[in-house]
């Protein structure tokens, strides 16, 4: 590992660190990770005192976490601060005693400040240009307008899971309890003048709080899918879900599969800023983003480190590029592939039931075909389709990532078939066949590039009544790579029903 940085985020319930690996490619991930509930805003109340025992609980997780950072050899830490200590009005003592006893030093970011890295993490790993999006922590709400990916607005209002379920806890009915804590929330909303302009448009969630939607709808449904990263859940969904969380008995919120323990005493008056603001903007859909503050601190720390802008242009050509420098990949020979790959795809296209969507599966895939080899030659496609499926490949939705997933799995003869079988739900049997088609495209073009040299220079498709002339352009022989394609004829004319060659240009 090239260079190693560690980002910690103190907020009002619980104490994160991510540590980011950069290697010599330029290639970064999340290789250590820590969570901590400390519950630092604990009876902060209307004094706004950090009180001793959360103080005592945070230092001793910073302790932990200073270990890790030692175990790793972390050479670059930024510490960051946000809801409670940016209340409290002992924050200078608590700073000064976190550096005394655990060698941190913290900087406390404002209300924007948060607001815009959570936009940083959400605008560089997922593909939509316009939402709302909303990040429910322990002390603090923090709502973003995007729009043609650019923050509009932001606002950082101080109403979190934490605050919220101490403020009302001494309100014994909980049906009242609700009720008062909803006004008091949509009294913050009503003072934001934007947001009306954001009616109907798709929100975005971070936090624990929403992520714990993903996990109870996940649960519920049986999703086989573990990471959450653009994770959705439409109108209906959320009803189901909010309606069963606050009509549940504390004691049985516990029980509710996909709901923490740890969170449980929370989750309803959690939940409820989110729940408001959905109503109030009729929105049709919540994804979640597991992306968040750390992300993007992350974000404009490295890409302005290497001379580039703090938001990338295209998230999934991005993530691709990230991939194959990760896995040292051979980029010449993967773009190689993928150019002869889409040529092939566009001289098919309009005689089979493609549609564009199709071509970036295909695209993405043929670049990414050869990530297995990281780990070992033997079986490579199927470590490729594992790295895929349980990975970040960002820009794409789930069911897309499954479609890379299959192609890259099924680009040599032997495949992976029966795999898919726990997908079906999510990638149709249908849609299955027309990726057979895809991966036999795959196949073919990675032949064609067999020497990985680039012998094969272009490639045109010629179609006859019955039958399909590839036409190769090269100033070699091209013997290895026509009989190493060769050996898939039969199964394109099995999936095609037509007759296929190659021929040298």
């Amino acid at each position: 590992m090239k260079e190693s940085i560690a980002i910690i985020d103190l907020g009002s319930n619980s104490l994160r660190m991510n540590i980011f690996g950069i290697n010599d490619q330029g290639g970064y991930s999340i290789y250590d990770q820590a969570s901590e509930m400390v519950r630092l805003s604990e009876g902060l109340g209307s004094d706004l005192i950090l009180k001793e025992e959360p103080i005592k609980r945070t230092i001793s997780a910073l302790n932990y976490f200073q270990k890790l950072i030692e175990v790793n050899s972390v050479k670059k830490v930024y510490a960051l601060a946000t809801a409670a200590v940016r209340m409290a009005k002992n924050q200078h003592m608590f700073l000064e005693r976190v550096k005394v006893e655990t060698g941190f030093e913290f900087t406390v970011l404002s209300g924007n400040q948060e607001a815009y890295y959570d936009y940083l993490g959400v605008v560089n790993s997922m593909e939509i240009r316009n939402a709302l999006i909303v990040d429910i922590g322990g002390g603090s709400t923090e709502l973003i307008w995007m729009k043609d990916r650019e923050l509009i607005k932001a606002i950082s209002l101080p109403i979190g899971s934490v605050t919220l379920s101490e403020k009302f806890s001494d309100i014994k009915s909980r049906k009242k309890r609700m009720e008062i804590a909803e006004k008091y929330i949509k009294s913050f909303y009503k003072k934001i003048d934007w947001l009306s302009e954001l009616k109907g448009s798709p929100m975005i969630g971070l936090g624990g709080v929403i992520r714990t939607l993903g996990k109870v709808d996940r649960a519920k449904h049986g999703y086989p899918l573990e990471n959450l990263h653009n994770y959705r859940l439409h109108e209906k969904e959320v009803q189901i879900i909010c309606n069963q969380i606050f009509e549940s008995d504390q004691k049985d919120l516990e029980k509710i599969s996909g709901i923490s323990k740890r969170r449980a005493d929370i989750i309803a008056l959690g939940l409820l800023p989110f729940k408001c603001l959905f109503e109030m903007n009729d929105a049709p859909e919540i994804r979640i983003s597991g992306n968040g503050l750390r992300d993007g601190y992350f974000y404009e720390k490295y890409f302005t480190s290497i001379g580039k802008p703090s938001i990338v242009e295209d998230v999934l050509l991005q993530s691709k590029e990230n991939i194959m420098r990760r896995f040292g990949v051979n980029q010449k020979h993967a773009n190689h592939v993928k150019d002869l790959t889409l040529k092939l795809y566009d001289g098919l296209s309009e005689h089979i039931d493609f549609d564009s969507n199709h071509r970036k599966i295909l695209s993405t895939a043929a670049m990414l075909h050869d990530i297995g080899m990281h780990i070992e030659y033997y079986d490579h496609h199927i470590h490729g389709y594992y790295l895929i499926m349980n990975g970040r490949l960002e820009g794409l939705t789930n069911a897309e990532r499954i479609s890379v997933a299959f192609l890259v799995g099924n680009h040599r003869s032997s495949g992976i078939k029966s795999q898919m079988d726990d997908y079906i739900g999510i990638v149709s049997k249908n849609e299955i066949q027309r990726l057979w088609k895809l991966a036999i495209l795959l196949m073919f073009c990675e032949q064609l590039d067999r020497a990985e040299n680039g012998a094969v220079e272009d490639l045109k498709v010629m179609m006859n009544k019955d039958s399909i002339d590839i036409v190769l352009l090269s100033s070699e022989t091209l013997d290895l790579e026509i009989s190493s394609a060769n050996q898939y004829l039969d199964r394109f004319e099995k999936i095609f029903q037509k007759k296929i060659r190659f021929v040298k240009w």
